[in-house]
């Protein structure tokens, strides 16, 4: 009887990784069509009239020159060629409400200018699980959960350590501090 545990052993084992492996196919074409939906708006975005006016309210020079040129102003089309760059965010300190503040905010922006890939470093638990489309979500325990966790370990060099290994995994191009008092707003990430 040991053949017979062992096939259903097996049987079971391959029903659990068929079921992980469509999971993980059902996450990846949700997250392609979130970012087919983003590109979307985006396109949308930039066509708009609002969005015309504003670009020639922020950079007049432009819109000037493609009127001495005879040409209208346009929208600048399309989507940047190869892989953006990354930034990280180190939003670590912030509760849940500016937590989740920033983490739309980061959403909006990159709909709005996918100039960059956002990688955001929290404690914030509530965050810990979560998946958002375009936005990299890293999660490090906070430095008393760290502590009971670890006693000997020093927070501080985790932290330095999973920042720099999230620069070289996404080959940032710079990191950004979050202020916990003050975090960023929609306006203020897109005028950076």
């Amino acid at each position: 009887m040991p053949e017979a545990d062992d096939l259903a052993l097996a049987r079971w084992e391959v029903a659990t990784l068929t079921g992980r492996l469509r999971s993980v196919e059902a996450e990846r074409d949700a997250a392609l069509e979130e970012r087919d939906r983003h590109r979307r708006l985006m396109a949308a975005l930039r066509g708009s009239r609002a969005y015309r006016i504003g670009r020639a309210l922020t950079d007049p020079i432009a819109v000037l020159r493609r009127i001495r040129r005879g040409r209208p102003a346009a929208p600048r089309r399309g989507l940047p060629a190869g892989p953006v760059p990354a930034r990280v965010y180190v939003a670590v300190g912030l509760d849940r409400d500016a937590s989740h503040g920033l983490v739309r905010a980061l959403r909006q922006r990159i709909v709005v200018d996918g100039d960059h890939l956002p990688v955001m470093v929290t404690d914030q638990p509530a965050l810990r699980g979560l998946q958002v489309p375009g936005v990299v979500l890293e999660y490090l325990p906070d430095p008393e959960t760290w502590r009971r966790h670890d006693p000997g370990a020093d927070w501080e060099a985790l932290l330095a350590g999973r920042i720099a290994q999230l620069c070289r995994d996404h080959r940032a191009c710079g990191a950004v501090v979050v202020d916990p008092r003050d975090p960023p707003t929609l306006a203020r990430l897109l005028s950076n």
